[in-house]
């Protein structure tokens, strides 16, 4: 900047006023000198009040020719030996109290000539002060420290004039400028050496000389000369410590100014000490700050400089001491240069803090430069597993571009990183090194001053005595502190690179190739022809168990390398494959000092899950070998099998926790993308059977089928073989023939060995990789894992998503297998000592239970296995009860009443009763005629009564009138029965039928039975002749004799009455006196006419059927007619055995008898019936998809974004329909993502259709969602819209987000109506609304401990209960965002966006509480690829996978990954949360509810009188 001027900085043997004193020196003896300068400076001195007590007096020298007398004898004095201590002490003091003549209230003792023109003599004062600061010779400790007591009154002095004197002429501040120069030229020039003057006051006067020149710089700035002599000084300086530490501590203070002003308040300020802010003066204009700041910058030249002692080492202080020194040597092997590796840190710590200054890394500071683990990047924050959520702002968002950065450091940072590398490209495969040799004579010199002539005569240097120990041997080893300092500054710079930004290719080249040697083996080792020979990935790999600082900077600086749109940045994936391999798969690893094995681990993890997906999306592409000239390319596609053994050999050997999260979830990726890989290609194998050398990077990745490539085509392209005794290794006998039809690309590298083709190919195949998995996690699981809650449950998740994954030739013996594993962790974790037990404990065991279910499910056929479902049942009973019936096979069984039933805990007892379940209903029968979307039948009261013959259709049909045609029975205090006996119309057959609802904890089920004496096939066959005939009458019956009965004797009528039988009133007088007796006699009288004409018509047909022919119809035998009326209710209960005695009765285990009946006209009955029909048998979660443009940060345009296609990604569409299938919310019986529309069906009239041009808001929820489904959980995916249209239903355009209560008001209105009409089927396994039902949250709070299985004695034992609550566990969101550019994430409006997000199952108190927001972000990279940032709060449960922060997915998978996700999220916070119940045990409470609300009290013959009546009655 200042080579066109001359420096001002004149010989030292010419400053200090030499001529005078001088000629003062000459003109008297030494003796007489010394004598007259200790006189007078001992006068002096006495009268400045500062030995003797009192005011100082008033100086007697009045002209100006006495001081020029008395002046060079004190500049003489001030020469003097430190002998002459207080000779010296003396002089300073007057020249100390001389200068205050410059300050406003000058001392009394200061002479008038110096008060009349004190810049005059002030100069000559600050010149003679020259000669304090010349250093002596050696001298003791205890005289230099003499000699730096009178230094620093010097140097307080003069910084406090040049802080507070007005009168500082110009002439005045360059003197002082100038004298300053001087003494730390005097200082600070000669080599250091031990008890040195200048290494005691190094930084003191160091610090002076910057602040006063600051100080300077804003009241009266520098000429270019003295710049220009500042800069020279400098450079001679370098040696020292101090002035690079001092050099950094200005710099920070000037940056922190200058990005105050240039950048505004809001971006993150550089942290500074309090004494460092003042440094800057208050007045200094920001142009000024500016110019100074750049100045200082470059004020000691080159910093690389540092790196090279042969430079440093070139100046006259140098060159002198190699002169005058005993053993002739070089001035580059002087011992103090042994500090030049510090020093070189150092400065390269300060330029990597300016660095992350610029990018608005938070808290930099001076202080963080020497702390420990300095190298860890501030991108990658996320790498410690004690930051609260990563939700800080890692970098700034208004920073500059990374080729501003580049163009003011790039140079430094680019040479430190290449320190000592050859540059020139090795032919073929040879790689060499020029480190501890010179070049070969055709080779481009190195970048490092270590030339061969150097390191030559180093080594050849005598090494005599003890002086040979402290000559310098400096070697490039020595620097690689900073060398590895500027490797992670530049991996800062460059993955600091925001979306849609440009660098220079320049830059990219020169980062590449710095990134490249630092990654290399070491700087000293010089290849053998056997590395040379090996595959490019192995000649990067480092010894085993060794990391380079180089090799960890680049690692923990580089994280986000693959994660950003760098172009040609795959060309590095063969350097960055080396370096993993000797860090994760090695269990003791050795890394660099001040950084943790774990931190570096973990960085490796990160970079090894975003180079994974590279292999199988860029099949056909070959990246060129940085520095080989040979032509030779490396297919990405062969390092697939080398990133499988490396992932699967990493989790093997690795204990963190988080880490090995990461890469479970890096495996999960790995299986999944195969095996959706090997399904595309089976079906695009036809297209591209005639182009084996597509490039996915030709055609875009764009297209679903040609951004996958041809994989098929690779599989005889030869990798490196795997290692031996790999976990999983497959034999050659299990692979596919068809593996071995393939082609080979010629300009790929192939192996000679065709043999271990197919071995390759199939090694990572998902089958293979399938296999890999279930032994590797299993294993670990039961061997390392269950004493790790968040790493049990991320083997746990890993394995339910391989047991959805649809492999072709997957084998029934692996999934057996892993189910038997899973048991037997399970029984593992059981059976752990009681002090082991805990709620995390419990936490994993309910996760294996639910991951066995899944695995059931998905493979049904895994329970036709004898073993298999043996296995899973005593699993089952021994979380039920506590304990298994038969530990071995040699025990004899013990049966269900001779054990204690004391299970782990109730949390675990509901997940073994879920399994239970799910295998008696759901395995193999999933999903039902009903779809995925229900599990339970769709079929209630209302519609079966609709069926029924004797409903006319002509009534209103409601709830409640429904409900009074059935009968309701609670049996066993948890399974509610609804019974019709009523046959429904399509039955033709007069059988006893009835038709019974059955809602039990898993949901609800309708039969219709019938009691039947034959089989169905066998019941219509006859089995008896239609008309069988009748035998003929036999006529000879014998003679048939009319006698006439008599039953009185003939004389009875003549026998004479006597008083006796008159004593009786005749009739006729009884008759006649009374009115009333006269009409019942005529009544009588009728009757009687009635009944004689009756008698005689009845008289009259037997006489004729007497006399008739044979055979009589009405005597004639026939069939009885049918009977139509059973009482069917009671014959189901009596043949189930529900009505004996015991059952109706109490017991003391229960005080609810085993079957109760329900009384179904109270009031509110159908109101609760309802609500136990929307309490849902499946979880249900919700995920709201927004779409971030880049720059936007207002909630409203966030969710304009959807509304048309033109506006989003053109994948953004694929990815919505890879989260789930569309439903529309009105036909939908399952879950909507809102209670308003969820678990019912309205007539089609209120169908709606999704405008084809839609970006997402189709899916708003208005007519459409996305939804998907399992055997256990339910999941709608909303895309918020502008416009929803339904107000009522989504209550949030109010901005309220407790809207809750306008939901329930609405939903209760519903519900009392019945829902008549409107509702054709009504779903009844939804979600209840928390506080839905304010009565029945206190009955299910009193009853649950007391009716919970009717076991007493089980609460007692119960140690890790849940809180008696019906919450559901819905007061956290999980977003799904898609981001345009990715530094959006860190400006999203989550909180703003609550309200958009409202489903109705939020808790009344859910406002007060603070919003737990989870959020998975997308950020498609333009290669086609997507990177992935989870946020969340940090809970004890750390985030869920398969997806992990940071990661970078393909397309294929990218829809499962994040629903996957989405889904584990959710139930890792169940799992948390201690107030929640899983959905039976919430049915079940309910149901218990009911019976004690509608419960008939009624004894046992009252009930059996009960069952004779009809329900209407």
């Amino acid at each position: 900047m200042f080579s066109d001027w001359p420096s001002e900085l004149v010989p030292q043997q010419g400053w200090g006023d030499e001529a005078a004193i001088s000629a003062f020196k000459d003109a008297i003896p030494w003796t007489v000198g010394r004598d007259f300068v200790a006189g007078t400076a001992k006068h002096l001195a006495g009268s400045l009040g500062l030995t003797k007590p009192g005011p100082p007096t008033k100086s007697k020298i009045i002209h100006d020719k006495q001081l020029q007398v008395l002046m060079p004898a004190l500049g003489h004095g001030l020469s003097f030996p430190l002998s002459e201590i207080d000779i010296l002490r003396d002089c300073v003091n007057v020249y100390c109290e001389w200068l205050s003549a410059l300050l406003p209230n000058p001392k009394s003792s200061v002479p008038s000539p110096i008060l009349n023109d004190p810049n005059h003599y002030a100069r000559i004062i600050i010149n003679h002060f020259y000669y304090l600061f010349v250093p002596r010779g050696a001298q003791g400790p205890d005289v230099i420290n003499r000699q730096a007591v009178l230094c620093h009154r010097v140097l307080r002095t003069l910084q406090n004039i040049a802080q507070n004197s007005p009168y500082l002429s110009e002439d005045t501040w360059q003197t002082l400028l100038m004298f300053l120069l001087h003494i730390n030229s005097a200082l600070l020039s000669p080599p250091t050496v031990k008890e040195d003057a200048g290494e005691q006051l190094c930084e003191r006067v160091l610090s002076v000389l910057f602040e006063t020149w600051l100080l300077a710089c804003a009241r009266c700035f520098p000429p270019p000369p003295l710049w220009n002599a500042l800069r020279e000084s400098c450079q001679r300086w370098r040696h020292r410590a101090g002035l690079i530490e001092q050099w950094n501590r200005i710099n920070f203070a000037l940056t922190r100014k200058l990005i105050c002003f240039m950048y505004g308040s809001s971006f993150p300020e550089i942290s500074i000490s309090e004494d460092d802010l003042n440094i800057i003066p208050t007045n200094m204009s920001k142009d000024c700050i500016a110019q100074v700041w750049y100045r200082i910058l470059h004020i000691i030249g080159n910093p690389v400089d540092l790196s090279r002692h042969t430079v440093i080492s070139k100046t006259p202080a140098f060159l002198k001491y190699a002169i005058s020194s005993a053993l002739v040597i070089e001035p580059s092997q002087h011992p103090c240069l042994q500090m030049l590796p510090s020093i070189f840190l150092t400065a390269m710590k300060g330029i990597s803090g300016l660095v992350d200054a610029f990018l608005g890394v938070p808290n930099t500071s001076l202080d963080n430069l020497n702390q420990k683990g300095r190298q860890i990047s501030p991108s990658s924050v996320s790498l410690s597993s004690e930051s609260k959520d990563n939700a800080a702002r890692l970098l700034a968002n208004g920073r500059p571009k990374c080729n501003s950065i580049l163009h003011l450091f790039g140079p430094w940072l680019f040479e430190a990183a290449l320190i000592n590398c050859n540059l020139q490209a090795s032919p073929g495969s040879q790689h060499k090194s020029d480190a501890g040799g010179g070049a070969s004579s055709g080779a481009r010199r190195p970048v490092s001053g270590f030339g061969g002539e150097v390191a030559k005569k180093t080594t050849d240097a005598p090494a005599s005595g003890d002086h040979s120990e402290r000559l310098t041997n400096l070697m490039p080893q020595h620097f690689q502190g900073g060398r590895a300092e500027a490797l992670g500054a530049l991996c800062r710079i460059f993955c600091s690179k925001k979306t849609g930004e440009e660098i220079l290719p320049v830059y990219l080249a020169r980062f590449y190739i710095a990134l490249h040697q630092g990654l290399r083996e070491s700087d000293t080792a010089i290849l053998s022809p056997h590395e040379s020979s090996q595959p490019p990935t192995q000649r990067y790999s480092t010894k085993a168990g060794m990391c380079s600082e180089t090799a960890a900077s680049v690692l923990v600086n580089g994280v986000d390398l693959f994660r950003l749109d760098l172009q040609g940045v795959v060309s590095l994936v063969p350097s960055v494959l080396g370096v993993l391999e000797c860090v994760l798969p090695e269990g003791e690893l050795s890394t660099p000092l001040q950084l943790p094995v774990t931190l570096l681990r973990r960085a490796a993890t990160h970079i090894l899950l975003s180079i994974l997906p590279l292999p199988l999306h860029f099949q056909g592409l070959q990246v060129k070998e940085i520095g080989n000239n040979s032509g030779e390319r490396l297919a990405l596609s062969h390092l697939r099998p080398q990133l499988v053994n490396l992932l699967t050999n990493a989790l093997q050997v690795e204990t963190d926790p988080s880490n090995t999260q990461m890469l479970l979830g890096g495996l999960l990726f790995c299986v999944q993308d195969a095996a959706l890989c090997e399904v595309m290609d089976s079906i695009s194998q036809h297209n591209f059977s005639t182009d084996r050398d597509h490039n996915i990077m030709s055609s875009g990745a764009s297209d679903t089928v040609s951004s996958h490539g041809d994989y098929n085509s690779l599989l005889d392209e030869a990798c490196e073989v795997l290692p031996e005794g790999g976990l999983g290794q497959m034999s050659a006998t299990s692979f596919p023939s068809s593996s071995t039809t393939t082609t080979t690309h010629a300009t790929m590298l192939t192996t000679t060995d065709g043999e271990a083709t197919p071995i390759l190919e199939d090694s990572d195949s998902a089958h293979a990789l399938f296999v890999r998995s279930i032994y590797l996690v299993c294993h670990r699981l039961i061997s390392s894992w269950k004493s790790d809650v968040n790493v049990s449950l991320a083997g746990l998740e890993l394995l339910s998503g391989l047991a959805r994954l649809s492999i072709a030739e997957q084998d029934g013996l692996e999934c057996k297998r892993a189910v038997k594993w899973l048991c037997d962790y399970i029984a593992s974790q059981c059976y752990r000592p009681p002090r082991a037990h805990s709620k995390d404990l419990h936490s994993t065991i309910v996760a294996a239970f639910h991951c066995a279910s899944v695995w059931l499910v998905a493979h049904p056929y895994l329970l036709q296995d004898k073993e298999c479902l043996a296995t899973v049942l005593e699993v089952v009973e021994l979380g039920i009860s506590g304990s298994k019936s038969q530990v071995k096979s040699s025990d004899a069984p013990r049966l269900k009443h001779e054990k204690e039933l004391k299970p782990a805990s109730m949390r675990v007892r509901d997940a073994a009763e879920a399994l239970l379940s799910c295998v008696l209903s759901q395995v193999g029968t999933f999903p039902s005629v009903c779809g995925a979307e229900s599990l339970s039948s769709l079929l209630d009261e209302m519609t079966l009564l609709r069926h029924c013959n004797t409903w006319g259709g002509s009534d209103q049909l409601t709830r409640d009138s429904a409900a009074q045609h059935f009968r309701y029975f609670v049996a066993q205090n948890s399974i509610m029965l609804a019974l019709l006996e009523q046959p429904l119309g399509n039955h033709q057959d007069p059988q006893p039928t009835v038709t019974a609802l059955i809602r039990g904890p898993f949901g609800r089920v309708a039969w219709t039975m019938q009691l039947r004496h034959l089989p169905r096939h066998k019941s219509s066959a006859k089995l008896y002749t239609v008309n069988p005939g009748r035998p003929l009458p036999m006529n000879d019956v014998g003679i048939k004799h009319n006698v006439k009965p008599k039953y009185f004797p003939d004389s009875v009528e003549r026998i004479p009455l006597c008083k006796a039988d008159k004593s009786v009133p005749s009739l006729e007088s009884v008759i006649m006196n009374e009115e009333k007796s006269t009409l019942e006699h005529e009544k009588l009288l009728q009757i009687l006419d009635h009944q004689v004409i009756a008698f005689e018509e009845n008289v009259q047909r037997q006489v004729e059927r007497e006399t008739s022919e044979y055979p009589d119809v009405e005597t004639e035998c026939v069939a009885p007619s049918l009977c139509h009326e059973f009482q069917t209710a009671r014959l189901l209960l009596s043949h189930f055995g529900f009505l004996s005695l015991d059952a109706l009765q109490e017991s003391v285990e229960s005080a609810v008898p085993s079957l109760v009946a329900l009384d179904s006209s109270m009031a509110g009955f159908a109101r609760d019936l309802e609500i136990l029909d929307n309490t849902n048998n499946r979880t249900v979660d919700t995920a709201h998809v927004f779409y971030v443009q880049a720059g936007q940060t207002a909630p409203l345009d966030i969710l304009s974004n959807v509304v048309s296609c033109s506006s989003v990604h053109p994948h953004f569409m694929e990815f919505l329909n890879g989260l789930g299938w569309t439903v529309n919310v009105h036909q939908h019986p399952g879950w909507t993502g809102h209670v308003s529309t969820a678990f019912s069906v309205t007539p089609q009239s209120q169908e709606g259709t999704i405008d084809s041009n839609h970006g997402g808001s189709g899916f708003s929820g208005k007519t459409h969602v996305l939804y998907w489904s399992d055997a256990l959980s339910e999941m709608a995916f909303v895309v918020p819209a502008p416009s929803q249209g339904l107000t009522a239903c989504h209550p949030s355009s109010s901005g309220n987000i407790n809207t809750v209560g306008l939901v329930l008001d609405s939903y209760d209105k519903a519900v009392s109506g019945g829902g008549g009409g409107g509702s054709g089927s009504e779903r009844s396994d939804s979600l209840p609304p928390c506080d839905a039902d304010v009565e029945g949250s206190s009955s299910i709070s009193s009853h649950a401990s007391q009716t919970s299985y009717g076991q007493g004695s089980e609460n007692r034992s119960r140690k890790f209960g849940r809180q008696t609550s019906a919450v559901a566990c819905s007061d956290h969101k999980v977003y799904i965002v898609w981001l345009e550019s990715f530094d959006d994430c860190y400006t999203f409006p989550a909180l703003e966006l609550l309200p958009e997000t409202v489903t109705g199952l939020e808790s009344s108190s859910w406002k007060d509480k603070e919003a737990m927001v989870y959020i998975i972000f997308i950020h498609a990279l333009t290669n086609g690829l997507f990177r992935i940032r989870l946020q969340g709060q940090n809970a004890k449960l750390n985030m869920a996978g398969p997806l992990v922060d940071g990661q970078v997915v393909s397309r294929r998978v990218l829809g499962t990954l994040v629903r996957q996700t989405a889904l584990n999220m959710c139930r890792r916070r169940r799992l948390e949360s201690d107030s929640y119940q899983p959905p039976h045990v919430r049915r079940k409470l309910r149901i218990q509810e009911m019976v004690q609300k509608y419960r008939y009290e009624m004894n046992e013959p009252e009930f059996y009188t009960h069952l004779f009546t009809s329900p209407l009655c």
